[in-house]
């Protein structure tokens, strides 16, 4: 750990939203006796306390989107940007403030920034704070993480099952064979469904890393265009400002305006405030335990 300590930064709407659909399999929602929807804000407790015990952090935080889609940088840039997402199922449209409750009843700031994402916000603070000294460990379902990889920061990538993929620089060119500077030129040639993001047309994912390792970057892929099959450079000319727009969109922002005490983020609290929390939410046994 380096002397200044280790930072837990955690997605709080990955976390949120991946413990509703983990725990909603069978169609019933785990429910106080008042008829209060909780199984998200539980199933985000349990996986906040795992990665807590498992990162051992001197200091945790949790980032947040916090604007509708119309109001986000990027929607400004790209009309398209996010366009197919779903309004949230109303058993979880609640829990949002009451995952807010028990963060703070863990003294756990919660921080987001109007016009921005949980990603930006998680980017500001990952550069931040290990430019200060501080060994960051970032908690998050979201594969575009993976450009904020350093040697001070580590990406762990939830996967099925209470899983994850840890990511360090060596890791991610390992595993993904990409350095954290390409992982946003591979994600402009390829684009990403779920999000919106164009990319260029006919390329996957396979295309788009031998591309980038090939080139290096995308500028000097475009410089070589020769070197592609005329195929290839005829889509690539075709697309060019589809394929920038593209990595601007998948660039995550690190210079967001958001105010915050690295003091107020240590990770100790009260114990019998957490448990108060815990039994309002009628959240059992199990839960209380882990909390002394």
């Amino acid at each position: 750990m380096s002397q200044h300590g280790k930072v837990l930064l955690i997605d709080g709407m990955s976390f949120l939203f991946r413990a509703f659909y983990g725990s909603a399999w069978g169609g019933a929602y785990r429910q106080t006796s008042t008829g209060v929807y909780t199984n998200a804000v539980y199933g985000f407790t349990k996986m906040m306390l795992d990665y807590a015990e498992l990162v051992k952090p001197t200091h945790l935080i949790v980032g947040w989107d916090v604007a509708s889609r119309e109001s986000l940088v990027r929607s400004q840039w790209y009309d398209g940007y996010k366009s197919n997402r779903q309004a949230a199922p109303e058993e979880l449209i609640p829990q949002f403030d009451l995952v807010k409750e028990v963060t703070d009843a863990f003294s756990i700031p919660n921080l987001g920034c109007p016009g921005y994402e949980g990603d930006d916000v998680l980017g500001t603070l990952s550069t931040n704070l290990s430019s200060e000294g501080y060994q960051v460990v970032i908690a998050t379902g979201d594969y575009d993480s993976l450009q904020l990889v350093s040697d001070m920061v580590s990406v762990k990538i939830l996967k099925n099952g209470g899983k994850h993929e840890h990511y360090n620089p060596a890791s991610l060119l390992t595993l993904r064979g990409i350095s954290p500077e390409q992982v946003v030129d591979v994600k402009a040639l390829m684009g990403d469904t779920s999000d919106c993001i164009p990319g260029c047309p006919g390329i996957g994912e396979k295309t788009a890393t031998k591309l980038i390792t090939e080139h290096g970057d995308l500028d000097r892929l475009y410089l070589n265009l020769n070197a592609c099959t005329p195929k290839m450079r005829g889509k690539l000319e075709e697309h060019r400002d589809q394929v920038y727009l593209s990595q601007k969109l998948a660039t995550i922002i690190r210079d967001v305006p958001i105010e915050y005490s690295i003091e107020a983020a240590t990770w100790e609290y009260d114990r019998a405030v957490v448990r108060d929390k815990f039994e309002e939410l009628e959240f059992g046994r199990t839960m209380a335990s882990r909390v002394g």
